[in-house]
């Protein structure tokens, strides 16, 4: 007798199509990250300058919204620093289960997401070799169509905020606006 086969898997979150609506929206299908957003992420950074911090930008009915998402990276290296030996200083860690929660909530209200953002400690903005293992399992990335967002930390406050996007195999580096 065979195994019963396995549920298929729920859907994810649909990150943002493109062309874009009018919301967010910038020339060539992109979304604009207007001042208004970039200030609420560096003012989440800010609260908490010695942690990377972390979440996601979503857009629901023509608007962007910052979603903050526990960095939980010192739990996961308290309870197995060999398999996590980064901290929130070096690294971010979303949630899980509050990532799980948001996921469900953006289906069922008909958002998108379209960035995940973080923060680097006392650095610049720049997309790691860690950032771009964490945001692809074999070679796929994980959020398809997300983009994402660092911000550079230094002395307490955001000094920098550069965008990466996915463009075949290479995460490169293009405007906020």
């Amino acid at each position: 007798m065979s195994a019963p086969a396995p549920a298929p898997p729920r859907p994810r979150p649909r990150a943002a199509p493109s062309p874009l609506d009018e919301a967010g929206g910038a020339p060539g299908g992109r979304v604009a990250y207007g001042p208004e957003i970039v200030a609420r992420l560096a003012a989440l950074c800010e609260a908490d300058p010695a942690r990377e911090v972390c979440g996601l930008v979503v857009r629901r009915a023509n608007a962007l919204h910052v979603l903050p998402i526990a960095n939980v990276a010192d739990r996961y290296h308290a309870a197995d620093p060999a398999r996590f030996p980064r901290t929130s200083r070096d690294s971010y860690l979303l949630d899980p289960k509050e990532q799980l929660r948001l996921y469900r909530e953006i289906e069922a209200w008909g958002g998108e997401i379209v960035a995940v953002w973080h923060s680097h400690v006392e650095a610049g903005a720049y997309f790691s070799e860690k950032d771009r293992a964490d945001a692809l399992l074999d070679g796929v990335q994980a959020m398809p169509g997300a983009e994402y967002l660092v911000l550079g930390v230094r002395g307490g406050r955001v000094t920098e905020v550069r965008r990466y996007r996915l463009e075949g195999a290479d995460f490169v580096e293009s405007d906020l606006a």
